[in-house]
């Protein structure tokens, strides 16, 4: 079964399209990374699959759930990071987590051993049990990133997954994203990173102005544009018009 279907997804704001009839497939196992400028509709997309905006048009299914028709269903599957990490500003980031966990319905038991892996993969410290309200941007996303995780969801999406991480959890997460792959984990990504792009994805999505102009692996990419570096790749297909030749799912 796909892990994720999209059919003519639009979504306006004020009459101004931000989304443009998205069609995407995704299966178990694979790595999506979706680039753009600036405004070129990649939160829109990801806010849409979780759940959090309702489409002006088109249908999202997950694992053959009809998002739409049933939300609950469909977000229970799903694990979501923003691009700005929100935890509660009175609560620890245990309590916070507690709280996820809450929410999904998990038995405390079976996730506190997990908890502690992650805690170990992330290098999260004693801070776990201070008042995030002074947490840095970094610390908040180690937290979202082990609260991603409790309930073992099969598709994830994440908005700029390495933005305020230094280079040491920055490979802690590539190599975390690439494992879940192997596991079968589908994994929908937004991130102006191109070198992470090209380290994790088995598929990159270009989008601009709301419409997905190119969807492929790096090589495809790279044959199509006449590129080889990826920032190369990237410049040379997003200027490209959405009338011309574009690579599309089979």
């Amino acid at each position: 079964m796909n892990r994720l279907v999209i059919k003519n997804l639009k979504k306006s704001f004020n009459n101004v399209w931000a989304l443009k009839g998205l069609n995407l497939v995704l299966n178990p196992g694979e790595i999506f990374v979706l680039l753009g400028p600036n405004g070129a509709g990649k939160t829109t997309t990801l806010k849409l699959i979780a759940g959090l905006l309702h489409p002006t048009e088109g249908e999202i299914f997950i694992k053959g759930i009809d998002l739409q028709k049933n939300p609950i269903a469909a977000k229970s599957v799903i694990g979501y990071v923003p691009d700005e990490p929100f935890i509660y500003d009175k609560l620890t980031g245990r309590e916070f987590i507690n709280f996820v966990a809450g929410i999904y319905k998990i038995d405390r038991a079976d996730y506190e051993h997990r908890l502690a892996e992650l805690f170990t993969t992330f290098g999260v410290g004693s801070w776990i049990d201070e008042m995030s309200e002074g947490y840095s941007h970094g610390m908040k996303q180690r937290v979202i990133m082990c609260q991603l995780l409790l309930h073992d969801p099969d598709l994830i999406l994440i908005d700029e997954p390495l933005v305020g991480l230094d280079p040491k959890t920055s490979k802690t997460v590539r190599e975390l994203f690439l494992r879940l792959k192997e596991n079968g984990k589908t994994l929908f990504i937004s991130t102006h990173t191109l070198s992470f792009a090209q380290e994790v994805a088995s598929k990159i999505g270009i989008i601009g102005a709301g419409e997905l102009k190119f969807i492929g692996n790096i090589d495809e990419l790279a044959r199509i544009s006449g590129k080889k570096d990826i920032e190369e790749i990237y410049l040379q297909l997003s200027e490209v018009d959405r009338d011309e030749k574009k690579i599309t799912e089979t």
